[in-house]
Order: C-alpha cells, then sequence, then structure tokens
C-alpha cells in the first residue's frame, strides 16, 4: 500500500473583513523611525510687547528730513561766513601794511617830490583795500561783519583823502607829524577792527 503523501500545505489564516476594520490604519510616514527635532526651529514673530510702533519711526524719519535740511541751509552759510572772514583778515593784512610800512615811508620822504613819487607808487594798494572793503559790506553775513567792513573802509578812505589833500600843498615842516598823524587815526581803527573780528 502507498504511503500517504505528506506535503504538508502551510495555510496561513486569512483575515476576516470584520478583523481588517478593526485595526487601526497607519498612515505610511509614521511608519519606520520617529523623528527628532533639527536644529532648524521655524522663524516666528515675537508678539510678546516689544515692538516698536509705528510712529516711532515716522518720528525718526522725521527727524533725519529735518536734521538733512538744517545741514543743507546752515553749512553753506557756515563756508560763507567762514570765506568773509578771511576775506576781512587779508583786507586787515593790507590796511596794517598801510601803517605799518608805507606810511612811515612817506614820513621819512623829506622833500614833496620824494613824498609824491612814493604815494604814486603805494596809491593803487590803497585803492585796493578801499575798493574790497567796499564790496565786502553789502556781502556781509550779519550787521556786525557789516559795521566792521564799513568802518575799516572809511578809515582807509579816510587816510587817502587825507593824503592828497596833504600832497596837493606840501609843508616840509610839518609833513612828517602830518603823515604820523594819519598813520595814528588808521592804527586805531585797524586795532578795533582786528578787537572787533
Amino acid at each position: 500500500m502507498g504511503q500517504p503523501s505528506r506535503t504538508a500545505s502551510l495555510a496561513l489564516p486569512t483575515p476576516s473583513s470584520a478583523e481588517l476594520g478593526s485595526e487601526s490604519q497607519t498612515p505610511l510616514e509614521s511608519v519606520g523611525p520617529t523623528s527628532t527635532p533639527t536644529d532648524e526651529t521655524p522663524a516666528t514673530d515675537s508678539t510678546d510687547g516689544s515692538s516698536v510702533p509705528s510712529w516711532v519711526w515716522w518720528l525718526v524719519v522725521g527727524l533725519a528730513l529735518v536734521a538733512g535740511v538744517v545741514a543743507l541751509v546752515l553749512v553753506p552759510r557756515a563756508r560763507r561766513r567762514r570765506a568773509w572772514d578771511a576775506e576781512l583778515a587779508a583786507a586787515e593784512d593790507e590796511t596794517g601794511w598801510l601803517v605799518r610800512e608805507f606810511l612811515p615811508q612817506l614820513q621819512t620822504a623829506g622833500t614833496a617830490e620824494v613824498l609824491a613819487g612814493v604815494w604814486r607808487v603805494g596809491a593803487g594798494r590803497v585803492t585796493q583795500v578801499e575798493d574790497q572793503l567796499t564790496r565786502m559790506e553789502p556781502a556781509a553775513p550779519d550787521d556786525a561783519r557789516a559795521h566792521l567792513a564799513r568802518a575799516l573802509r572809511d578809515a582807509v578812505r579816510s587816510a587817502r583823502q587825507r593824503m592828497e589833500i596833504l600832497l596837493r600843498s606840501p609843508d616840509p615842516a610839518t609833513l612828517p607829524g602830518e603823515v604820523a598823524s594819519i598813520a595814528t587815526e588808521l592804527s586805531v581803527s585797524l586795532a578795533a577792527s582786528a578787537r572787533n573780528a
């Protein structure tokens, strides 16, 4: 008799439809190792009350605009004032030359002819200083500076006019004293201008 065939059939149990419905189905993404948080954290707006109100930014912008306008107005004005002051200093230097060098030369001229010759050599320079101060007065940045230019111009003009009168009828005896008097008056005006500048 033959032996029965021993083929073992392994039958796997098949789940019933009821069993399939009762198991919870997990999504495929959750299968696998659990994910750990990384160093990258999403940026969040902090709303803890420390944010700056928008009116503060408007105030900052407004102040910056005001500062810009003030700089545009004041910086050129300061430059003009410095340029004018430098021009006054140059005019004072020229007046100083007149007091310290030119008038003393005239004092020692001796004769009327020598006096007239020395005056002709330097008279153009005296007139230039007078003209420069005349132009500076209306261009002065303020009234005080305009007054300085006018006072110094008047002193130089007076010295020039007195010298021209003196040259018309020079008296050799009084000539040195007259020139010294002109130099003294101009020196006083120059000192006042330098003190007030």
